[in-house]
């Protein structure tokens, strides 16, 4: 029963990740000290880790009625707000933070990200700028102000900041290269290896570039995610495609992205022809030649930082799916992305969230219907209201307002009646 025992192991267990049990131990020492700052803010944090918000912020704002002047429990309540998308509290957490600790990096940072998903993005930019002015070295404003700069159409600067996710401390960007890093420089005949990076959806959207160059001379070896290095191997503008182990050999290297900024791509001087990757194999068993088939995607994989934003109640859209004669294809149930791009390939339509498969069908020049939340990745230009300048093929459907995809799912039921 000693109080300093038990709350000790609850930490324990909270670094293990078991969170019911430190949980348990927490409120053991609470039975004894209910009133403990310490013990209080330890049960919040691991109600929080646990994702359970909702009772976090009730403990959080149970320590700021004993002890209002503690910095980072106002963070902690202002992250937690943050989570369940009660954004303008998470503002008023997060500043009241600031207010007894001004050079509180992580709170400007997240006081810039609260402003974005607000949609004030000149605030977002300037609390981004001033983490940069404080500290020039912290990666991440850098990473963000490249992706809000992105996201409003400001292309220049965004890729610029953008490079310094090269920076984060990830395998993938710790790799050592004995060639010279590509910028720029005549490809010629030469052998650029081209290092992918991030999820899947972001290859197959930027793979684009590497064709152009494969075009204007260079021969391009792809180190690629092995879910898809059979559709990379598919495609004739590319020499080899390598797994993140293997040796080659090669005159330059870069990494996918990067080859953006380096071309100082903007959607004004895009020559790229649609489609840009083809796939061979044919599979027709799920086709039928009576009615149109339509690929759909609603929800994401729940360990996605974004999950909740971007996913979709099936019960919501369902309805309108099962109302309509068309032949609706599941494309969840798809776990290889070899199998699932035969499937696309050949359909008529997709409906999808933000995912990889719309990344993938965009490349495939098929029509897809893509439902963006009210604050969408960067890829997603807010100056295009219904289209993208990535892909003439996607028809954009935005989120009005943070969770709630009633509109949304009206405008798809009506537009599907003229399929």
């Amino acid at each position: 029963n000693n109080p300093d025992a038990n709350h000790i192991l609850g930490c324990i267990r909270m670094s293990e990740g078991k969170y019911d049990e430190s949980i348990s131990y927490i409120n053991n020492s609470l039975s004894v000290n209910p009133d403990d700052v310490g013990t209080l803010i330890s049960l919040g944090c691991a109600l929080s880790s646990k994702k359970d918000y909702e009772q976090s912020i009730i403990i959080f704002k149970k320590i700021i009625s004993l002890k209002n002047d503690i910095s980072q429990v106002h963070f902690y309540l202002g992250e937690s707000f943050r989570q369940v998308q009660k954004f303008d509290s998470a503002l008023a957490s997060f500043k009241k933070c600031l207010s007894i600790t001004p050079d509180h990096i992580g709170c400007q940072l997240m006081i810039g990200i609260i402003y974005e998903e607000l949609k004030k993005f000149d605030q977002a930019i300037s609390f981004y700028k001033s983490c940069i002015e404080t500290y020039p070295d912290y990666i991440e404003p850098h990473i963000n102000l490249g992706m809000c700069l992105l996201l409003t159409g400001n292309y220049a600067e965004g890729w610029a900041e953008y490079e310094w996710r090269l920076k984060l401390p990830a395998k993938v960007y710790e790799m050592k290269f004995n060639k010279p890093k590509w910028t720029g420089q005549d490809l010629s005949g030469k052998k650029l290896l081209i290092i992918t990076e991030q999820s899947i959806g972001d290859t197959f959207q930027y793979i684009r570039f590497a064709k152009q160059l494969a075009m204007e001379g260079a021969k391009i070896i792809v180190m690629s995610q092995p879910e898809i290095t059979h559709i990379l191997k598919q495609q004739n503008w590319i020499n080899d495609v390598i797994d993140y182990e293997e040796n080659t050999e090669y005159d330059y290297y870069t990494y996918l992205i990067s080859i953006a900024n380096i071309l100082e791509w903007s959607p004004d001087m895009d020559t790229q022809k649609f489609p840009y990757l083809k796939i061979d194999n044919n599979i027709t068993n799920t086709m039928t030649k009576t009615n149109k088939n339509i690929g759909v995607m609603t929800h994401a994989d729940k360990s996605l930082s974004n999950y909740k934003q971007i996913s979709i109640n099936i019960n919501e859209i369902n309805p309108v799916f099962e109302k309509s004669t068309h032949n609706f294809i599941d494309l969840s149930e798809f776990d290889e992305f070899d199998k699932l791009a035969e499937v696309i390939k050949d359909l008529d339509l997709v409906i999808s969230i933000e995912s990889d498969i719309a990344h993938l069908a965009g490349s495939l020049n098929i029509p897809v219907w893509l439902m963006l939340s009210a604050v969408p990745r960067h890829t997603w230009d807010l100056s295009y209201k219904n289209t993208s300048p990535w892909y003439p093929s996607l028809r954009l459907f935005r989120q009005e307002s943070h969770d709630d995809w009633t509109e949304v799912i009206k405008k798809i039921e009506e537009n599907l009646t003229s399929v």
